[in-house]
């Protein structure tokens, strides 16, 4: 990958996709951003300076007052530009978690001095994660034996 395709890029210069579909949560982005920094880079498109990747990063980026952004320019055609921006949208929803991992992961994360700030995660989520884990276990079943406090699925008899 040529050097010249990664640029710090005046905000002003880029413009959000109007054919994104998706919706963003700026207020959880700009918190990450203002918690854990800025990292990666947006996807444009340099035919038309439209991000086709970040849509929603430069918008918090904007709303946070930076001046300039990580861009990696790709040269596409307008059919192209929207083919990534879709699969791009579509890859991340067809993503699932290790439930197990992601808890692991924010229990430790949450014994740091700032918690779960900046992670889009808070403390209810961690609990009904821990809830669903808990009732995912293979000791409680649909039948037979003491109903579960948290889903009112059967613990099975010892």
């Amino acid at each position: 990958m040529p050097d010249d395709q990664i640029t710090n890029t005046p905000t002003q210069e880029l413009t959000t996709h109007p054919d994104n579909p998706r919706h963003g949560d700026i207020g959880a982005i700009s918190t990450s951003i203002e918690q854990n920094g800025w990292y990666g880079t947006l996807v444009a498109q340099r035919s038309t300076n439209r991000v086709l990747v970040g849509n929603h990063r430069l918008v918090a980026a904007i709303g946070l007052g930076l001046a300039e952004v990580p861009v990696y320019w790709v040269d596409c055609d307008d059919d192209e530009a929207r083919r990534i921006l879709v699969a791009d949208n579509r890859t991340s929803d067809l993503a699932a978690y290790d439930e197990p991992g992601l808890a692991s992961l924010l229990q430790a994360v949450m014994t740091s001095a700032d918690g779960l700030v900046g992670t889009g995660y808070d403390g209810d989520d961690l609990d009904e994660l821990l809830a669903d884990i808990r009732c995912g276990d293979p000791i409680f079943s649909d039948s037979d034996g003491e109903p579960c406090t948290d889903c009112g699925w059967m613990r099975r008899r010892a």
